[in-house]
């Protein structure tokens, strides 16, 4: 009852509709939540609901960065969330999934629009088809008037024609405000702009050149002995194999190749391509292992990831730092700068790592390589493991971190071939802001 007087207060005496109901956002949530856009992620599902049941009983204002840590995430409340950046990469997330919810069909016939816009934890909820008397007195001109439409929609034959028409414009109108967003200079994001300028400029799409790992699948042998030591299942859900390694032997690893790619790879294809299209540049994205040599001439490259990408480990042999195995098969980024050394005594970074693939920190090499040794134009965005290819991606197309991370570099870098070295924290698999350990112009 309070809920629908507060409805009605902000609707007022009239009984148009500005707001939709609290039932009706309810009914948008779990339609959000269990489409297959959000069934991926447990932790998105979490932060949308948490954050909407809050705004929904009137709690919007205690939705700040700690709250959301301890409650959803299950941070202590003492966490030094500088370092620990989960809430804000997770609200990123949720953003991102609300956009690629609204363009599918589900999104383009919804009524009821739930917005998580940046800088706030507090969701806005709106109706697609109502103009609000304020968007009218204040002239709302420009990329946000194309997202009001002007008379109500009729309900008949014509109604889903009508909702799929101004879904269509929703969407031309985010998109071109995207181009101008990303089009805009701003202050302080020159390095940004100086480092991605060969690509924006290109009349080529960017390749991006993704790198596939070898997955081992089990042999039909090994799944049935273990499907006998495991209970029975109704769904074919995926489960570790339950067999005593003295029962297996080599023929029970099957190697896959160019089938997978690491989600911190899967993270830097998206944040670049993302960042692209705000400016409608396209992007050709391949495995790393089909990309030919003669395929760095036609364009701009992008090369993801180290150990699983080998074009970043034969071109980077004529760079000064390097992606390299020790005696004990540990992966490193080594300086290779003093020749006179022995290599084990080189400068080198490496992560402390536990078997089940957790890491207290990473590190990362970006590259920037005007004319590669296979000719064009190449960046590389590479860690030590996959948290610091994910940190790498998300600084690559963060306008304001790059341009400070570039802006401690010789002047003239822009022109020149550049290499840096980050090293980031690792909080439960996030990893966080990077900062540099060394760099190299030439």
């Amino acid at each position: 009852m309070a809920e629908t007087a507060d409805y009605l207060r902000e609707a007022g005496s009239t009984g148009e509709r500005h707001s939709p109901r609290p039932e009706e956002i309810r009914h948008q949530l779990r339609s959000m939540l269990e489409s297959p856009v959000f069934h991926g992620s447990k932790r998105c599902k979490q932060f949308l609901e948490y954050i909407c049941e809050k705004s929904l009983a009137g709690e919007a204002d205690t939705l700040k960065e700690r709250t959301i840590a301890v409650e959803v995430f299950g941070r202590a409340p003492q966490s030094d969330l500088g370092e620990d950046t989960i809430v804000r990469v997770g609200a990123r997330e949720v953003r991102k999934r609300l956009a690629q919810y609204y363009v599918t069909p589900d999104g383009l016939a919804a009524e009821v629009h739930i917005d998580l816009l940046p800088g706030s934890y507090a969701p806005e909820f709106r109706y697609v088809n109502v103009l609000k008397d304020e968007a009218v007195k204040d002239g709302t001109s420009g990329p946000a008037a194309v997202l009001l439409v002007r008379e109500p929609l009729h309900r008949g034959r014509n109604h889903t024609r009508y909702l799929v028409m101004g879904a269509l414009v929703l969407v031309v109108g985010v998109l071109v405000f995207g181009s101008l967003k990303w089009n805009s200079a701003s202050p302080g994001d020159e390095g940004f702009r100086r480092f991605w300028e060969p690509v924006f400029n290109s009349r080529e799409p960017l390749l991006l050149a993704v790198a596939s790992p070898i997955v081992y699948h089990p042999s039909a042998r090994a799944a049935r002995m273990s499907a006998e030591n495991l209970p029975p299942q109704t769904m074919p859900i995926q489960r570790p194999i339950q067999v005593p390694a003295n029962k297996l032997d080599g023929s029970d690893l099957i190697p896959v190749l160019n089938q997978y790619v690491g989600f911190g790879d899967m993270v830097v294809a998206t944040e670049v391509a993302t960042m692209l299209a705000g400016r409608a540049k396209p992007v050709r994205v391949r495995l790393a292992s089909s990309v030919q040599f003669a395929d760095f001439r036609k364009g701009e490259t992008l090369l993801i990831g180290a150990i699983t990408n080998h074009w970043t480990l034969e071109l980077s042999q004529a760079w000064r730092f390097q992606f390299a195995q020790t005696p004990g098969l540990e992966t490193v980024i080594v300086d290779t700068m003093d020749s006179q050394k022995a290599p084990e005594a080189r400068r080198r970074w490496r992560v402390s790592w536990h078997p089940d693939g957790s890491t207290p920190e990473d590190y990362m090499l970006i590259c920037r390589i005007r004319n590669s040794v296979a000719g064009g134009f190449v960046i590389v965005a590479a860690g030590v493991k996959q948290f610091g290819t994910e940190a790498a991606g998300r600084l690559l197309t963060d306008r304001l971190q790059l341009s400070a991370v570039l802006s401690k570099l010789p002047r003239g870098w822009e022109d020149k071939n550049l290499q840096i070295v980050l090293r980031t924290k690792v909080l439960g698999n996030t990893p966080g802001q990077p900062e540099v350990e060394a760099s190299y112009v030439w």
